[in-house]
């Protein structure tokens, strides 16, 4: 089981507790945000603790690093937000060619940095949406990158929450695509999704206890409060934190004889 720390380098916060997640916990990767306004402490952060990153893609949050993208950004080239993304995804007005560019250049800039990205994944799993499921698989032989996440949910759908959440997973299953031919490597779903903002310890550990057989990754976003940050960084990052790092989470792993991976190890 890969266990994944998203949203590295958004902000300090974030990344001292994804660290912390890293050298006292379980987690065993993080998906690097080249855009975040945190990146350069990131990458020195996960390069003094020898932390696997992939890189995480991003077209809905903070300064694209190629400028304005009609129908992405504003006219300083900020994105337009998840919403403002879904809309364009929908409408079929995503510009593609304009998304290539923005993303090899989010790619080139953690190889620029020292860092050598094992995986390929996205913000908001925007990835699932066609036609930028097929990009990411091509940048990913582009850039020589073995492999990319399966934002298919693994929980059973008698787990999805009503609501927005539920909404979600119901169209990231019909979208996913996993065990892709070829070179690019794949785990066989993905976990924690119906846990989104409210990971703690026990639904940690009952994840852990009923892992099924198979190749998977569980997603995860480990921090501390920031003060001034998104909604989302809240104290829901810290309860994540400390499940993360809890005896009760490493003694599970053992007790269950899971072997814990970075996407290297797939």
């Amino acid at each position: 089981m890969i266990v994944s720390a998203d949203d590295l380098g958004a902000n300090p916060a974030r990344n001292r507790g994804i660290l912390e997640a890293f050298t006292h916990g379980i987690v065993t990767s993080a998906s690097l945000l080249a855009n975040g306004e945190a990146f350069f402490e990131a990458v020195e952060l996960a390069g003094g603790a020898q932390l696997p990153v992939g890189v995480h893609l991003n077209l809905s949050e903070g300064l694209s690093l190629t400028g304005n993208i009609p129908g992405l950004t504003d006219q300083q080239g900020r994105f337009r937000g998840k919403e403002g993304l879904r809309d364009c995804l929908k409408r079929g007005a995503c510009p593609v060619d304009a998304v290539k560019a923005e993303w090899m250049a989010q790619i080139e800039r953690v190889f620029a940095s020292g860092l050598i990205p094992d995986h390929l994944d996205s913000h908001q799993h925007c990835h699932l949406f066609p036609p930028l499921s097929t990009l990411v698989l091509a940048l990913a032989q582009r850039f020589r990158i073995g492999a990319v996440r399966c934002s298919r949910p693994a929980e059973p759908v008698a787990d999805d929450p009503c609501g927005g959440i539920g909404e979600e997973l119901r169209l990231y299953r019909r979208l996913s695509r996993c065990r892709e031919p070829g070179q690019i490597k794949m785990p066989d779903g993905l976990w924690g999704m119906t846990l989104l903002n409210r990971l703690n310890r026990d639904l940690l550990c009952g994840v852990l206890e009923r892992l099924p057989a198979g190749t998977w990754e569980l997603m995860t976003h480990p921090g501390y409060p920031c003060r001034g940050g998104s909604p989302f960084d809240g104290e829901a990052r810290q309860e994540e934190l400390q499940a993360l790092t809890s005896v009760e989470a490493r003694a599970a792993v053992e007790r269950r004889g899971i072997q814990l991976c970075s996407y290297r190890g797939l």
